[in-house]
């Protein structure tokens, strides 16, 4: 048996009932209005997929591929964000993203959202570090709220590895 690597954090039982309880005030929240999700890759395809089986059949959903890690670390430059396109004109859009740390990813996909359009855009995130905040970001829905620690599984990765954990784990940083 192959020892996984950290230690545990959250476990994948926890992580689906918060998903449950998420989706749940996402779709009341959007219940009389079209919504369009964009997914910020490559992290949150976890949460996006299983937060997307608790949603309604005709939500739209949009991929932007989008980074800012290399290893551990923010670069502090957004790559990719340049080729995200999207009709939203009118449109409701929530980003989904793994976790919310410095802000700025989720700063500047939201103003790319508004300028291609969209009418109001909220944000959803798994995990929250409020104490790496360098943009002021506010996530409407949050699945945990965490410390400053660098964790990996249920998309998160280090350097492309570990996304397929069912759990969340933490690496020493």
């Amino acid at each position: 048996m192959t020892r996984l690597p950290g230690q545990s954090y959250i476990s994948a039982a926890r992580i689906r009932r918060r998903v449950r309880i998420l989706a749940t005030s996402i779709r009341k929240t959007y219940r009389s209005r079209p919504l369009t999700i964009v997914a910020l890759l490559k992290g949150s395809v976890f949460f996006v997929v299983d937060l997307l089986r608790h949603l309604p059949p005709y939500t739209e959903v949009e991929f932007w591929n989008v980074s800012s890690y290399e290893g551990t670390r923010s670069t502090g430059q957004i790559r990719g964000l340049e080729y995200c396109r999207g009709n939203f004109r009118g449109r409701d859009v929530l980003l989904i993203d793994d976790i919310l740390d410095s802000g700025l990813t989720l700063a500047r996909t939201r103003d790319h959202a508004k300028k291609l359009g969209a009418r109001h855009v909220d944000i959803c995130v798994l995990l929250s570090k409020k104490s790496k905040r360098m943009r002021a970001v506010k996530a409407r829905w949050v699945g945990f709220v965490i410390k400053d620690l660098f964790v990996i599984g249920y998309g998160l990765d280090l350097d492309q590895r570990y996304r397929a954990l069912p759990s969340i784990r933490t690496l020493p940083s």
